[in-house]
C-alpha cells in the first residue's frame, strides 16, 4: 500500500481532531525527509527501525526538536504501523522532566493575603486556595465537591472526594487552616438552590477554568513572579509535605496517586530549594 493511502486510512481511523492534524503534519513531514534522503516515497509495508532512528538522529542533531517534538512524530509513525500489523522498535530520546515549582512560604503567604477581605466570594477564594495549597485537592476535584462532602469538627475534618482521577474516591484530611477557611466560609455563603460547594456570586456553580483564571489574577495581585496555577499549589503543598518527613505512601494517598513513582517526583526539589539549602553554611 502506497505511504499516502496508508497515512489517509491511519488518520480516517483517529477520533480527536486535534490528534488528527497534528499526527497528519508529523507523518507528512516524515514522508518529505525520507523522500529527500533515499530519493523514493516510504514504503510502510517495507520500512525499516534503522531509518526511523536516522530520522530520529536527524531531529536531535540537524532540527534540533525537543524530545516531546521527537515522541510526538515517533507516535504519529508507530500509529500508521500498527494499523498495518507492523511494530516499531525505536524509542524516542528520554523525557527531561522539569522540576516541579513549589511556592515558599513567602510566596504562599502573599498569595493568601491576596485573597483576604471581607465579602463572602473573599472567604469562598481563601477556602478554594486552602483545599489546594494546604490539602492537596486537584482544580477538578475542588469545583466537584459539595456541601455535604465537607465534615467539620473542632479537632479534625474530612473533604470526600467522589470524583478523584480514575473515578476513584478517597477520603482527604483537612488541617486547622483548611476548616477555619471553610468554616467562615459556610457561614456567610448565600443559600443558593445547588449542593455544589463553590459557587459564583450569581450561585452557579463554578468550573475549573474559573478557579484557574481565579488563581491567576490573585498572583498578580500577589506580585509573584512565574505562572502560578492550581497544580502548582497542590504541588506545593505535596513538597512541603514531603519536606516534613511525611512518608512517600502517606503522601501518595492523600494526593490519590496510583503509583508512588509519581509522587517520587517531589523528591527532586528544584535549584532554587537547591541553593537555599546551602545558603548561610
Amino acid at each position: 500500500m502506497p505511504w499516502t493511502d496508508a497515512m489517509k486510512s491511519f488518520l480516517d481511523s483517529l477520533s480527536s481532531p486535534r490528534t488528527r492534524d497534528r499526527y497528519q503534519a508529523a507523518l507528512e513531514e516524515f514522508a518529505a525527509w525520507y523522500e529527500r534522503t533515499f530519493g523514493e516515497p516510504p514504503d510502510p509495508a517495507l520500512l525499516t527501525d534503522l531509518e526511523i532512528r536516522d530520522y530520529v538522529a536527524h531531529l536531535q542533531a540537524v532540527r534540533k526538536l525537543s524530545p516531546s517534538s521527537i515522541h510526538l512524530r515517533l507516535s504519529a509513525i508507530r500509529g500508521l504501523l500498527k494499523s498495518l500489523g507492523r511494530t516499531l522498535r525505536v524509542r524516542g530520546p528520554r523525557m527531561q522532566r522539569a522540576p516541579v515549582r513549589a511556592l515558599s512560604a513567602r510566596e504562599l503567604g502573599r498569595l493568601f493575603a491576596a485573597a483576604e477581605g471581607e465579602d463572602w466570594l473573599d472567604r469562598r477564594n481563601v477556602a478554594i486556595l486552602a483545599l489546594m495549597a494546604k490539602a492537596g485537592l486537584r482544580v477538578g476535584e475542588v469545583v466537584a465537591l459539595e456541601t455535604t462532602d465537607v465534615e467539620l469538627n473542632a479537632r479534625s475534618g474530612w473533604a470526600l472526594v467522589r470524583s478523584g482521577k480514575g473515578n476513584k474516591a478517597r477520603r482527604v484530611p483537612l488541617n486547622a487552616e483548611v476548616r477555619r477557611a471553610l468554616q467562615e466560609y459556610l457561614a456567610c455563603r448565600p443559600d443558593f438552590p445547588t449542593q455544589r460547594l463553590f459557587v459564583s456570586r450569581t450561585g452557579a456553580p463554578l468550573s475549573a477554568r474559573d478557579v484557574q483564571r481565579l488563581v491567576g489574577a490573585l498572583a498578580r495581585r500577589a506580585r509573584l513572579e512565574g505562572k502560578v496555577t492550581p497544580h502548582v499549589l497542590r504541588h506545593t503543598f505535596a513538597t512541603r509535605l514531603l519536606e516534613r518527613g511525611a512518608d512517600i505512601a502517606t503522601v501518595a494517598a492523600i494526593l490519590g496517586h496510583e503509583s508512588i513513582a509519581t509522587t517520587s517526583r517531589y523528591l527532586h526539589p528544584s535549584e532554587a530549594r537547591l541553593a537555599e539549602a546551602v545558603e548561610g553554611m
